[in-house]
């Protein structure tokens, strides 16, 4: 271990890499700022474009590589040696505040105690990430409660995708521009918003990095982190889940499918397997809209936090462009729910204080009669049900206005919708 040598490192970091501005702004105040997303997703380039935004001097903003090889080894007793080495190696103005940046803090022995500690000492603005949902609010120890906020960073938004490709969607565009937008919107669902798959023409490549991605993530944040030991019964568990994408997730099945191969899991142990995959921000749960509170906690739905690593599963495109509605709707942190009736089934109910303000529908194409009579009498049996009329039915690349028993839908394209 070599504090000094993992300090000196990243001196002036964020000048001396290439950083790609983000639609996702992080708060300041008098608490500590964490920023929690999957692996990859660019919570430390968030981090980083937000500390080279600052008009501070340069030793008052300090990175910490908690990942650095030179940590390796590192203990308790260590940690107020490395406050110390920070001072030697920075020489802050002690007269103004501190910006402490700490990268994959929960790496660290004892970090939320040592996070506690720093809090304490009022000196320094606290900024960190983590791969794992142990920086999530709900998950935070005790001693870092009431004193944390969390941002959620994501893979790239599909606006965000545009931005990088250097494509400007218009209002209105000439045919040849429309196909660039729609062509990228095809790639964008295909491959997904994981930044350093898009910097990568080959798809074949972006495959190969995809899947190295989520064997990454299987090992290092899972099985590592949660000492599981049937490792091999825990990949094929999590393998499954991507088979409920979009769809309600029912660990009996599950349980009842494994039995079938000769293996048997408890509905304990699938449901915290379950509960793993989640903390790993791989996959999302929303549940059924109902005034009844019970009912909210039953029959959820799954879906994956980017396209890309569902289509390592599936390569339905229907089936992408509900999911990037569902983690679109997440980054604009919506309240969302979906609503299921004997003849209704309406993909995604936005709420506020509890009551419906939009309900939407998913779907590749409405070009087909059968597709068009299931999609809007769904939505008009739910508008009458929840007193809801903002309908929209998002499309692959399909834009109209139906108007059915005095009310409007929307209809219209993902990239439209998405931008």
């Amino acid at each position: 271990m070599n504090i000094e040598s993992a300090l000196t490192r990243y001196v002036d970091y964020s000048n001396k890499i290439e950083l790609i501005k983000r639609d996702v702004a992080l708060r300041e105040g008098n608490f500590i700022n964490a920023i929690i997303g999957p692996r990859r997703s660019g919570k430390t380039s968030l981090m980083l474009l937000y500390m080279k935004s600052l008009d501070v001097e340069k030793g008052n903003k300090v990175f910490i590589n908690c990942e650095d090889i030179d940590f390796v080894g590192i203990t308790v007793n260590d940690l107020s040696a490395l406050e110390e080495a920070i001072y030697r190696i920075y020489k802050p103005d002690m007269a103004k505040d501190i910006y402490f940046f700490i990268d994959e803090v929960q790496t660290f022995p004892e970090w939320s105690r040592w996070l506690r500690t720093l809090f304490d000492e009022r000196r320094y603005k606290i900024f960190i990430t983590g791969s794992t949902s142990d920086l999530s609010l709900d998950k935070l120890p005790s001693e870092l409660r009431g004193r944390a906020v969390n941002t959620l960073v994501l893979p790239f938004s599909f606006r965000e995708y545009l931005r990088i490709k250097r494509i400007a969607p218009e209002e209105y565009m000439k045919i040849d521009e429309t196909s660039k937008v729609v062509g990228a919107l095809s790639e964008f669902l295909d491959f997904g918003g994981y930044p350093e798959i898009t910097k990568t023409e080959d798809t074949v490549l972006k495959h190969t990095l995809l899947s190295e991605l989520y064997a990454t993530v299987i090992q290092r944040d899972l099985i590592e982190k949660y000492g599981i030991r049937k490792t091999a019964v825990f990949k094929a568990f999590v393998n499954s889940l991507f088979g409920s994408a979009c769809r309600n997730v029912s660990i009996p099945s599950i349980i009842s499918w494994f039995e079938m191969q000769g293996t048997k899991i408890s509905s304990v142990t699938a449901l915290n397997y379950l509960n793993n995959a989640q903390s790993a921000f791989l996959f999302f749960l929303i549940y059924p809209y109902s005034r009844k509170i019970k009912e909210r906690t039953t029959k959820p739905k799954l879906y994956v936090s980017d396209s890309g690593i569902l289509g390592l599963f599936d390569t339905g495109k229907g089936k992408k462009i509900e999911n990037t509605v569902l983690v679109e709707l997440i980054r604009r942190k919506e309240n969302i729910y979906y609503y299921k009736a004997k003849s209704a089934d309406v993909d995604f109910v936005l709420t506020k204080e509890n009551v419906p303000f939009e309900l939407i529908q998913v779907s590749y194409s409405i070009n087909d009669p059968e597709t068009y009579s299931r999609e809007t009498n769904s939505l008009l049996e739910a508008s009458e049900k929840l007193n809801c009329d903002s309908l929209t039915i998002v499309t692959f690349n399909e834009e109209r206005n139906i108007e059915r028993n005095g009310k409007n839908i929307r209809v219209l394209p993902a990239w439209k919708w998405l931008k």
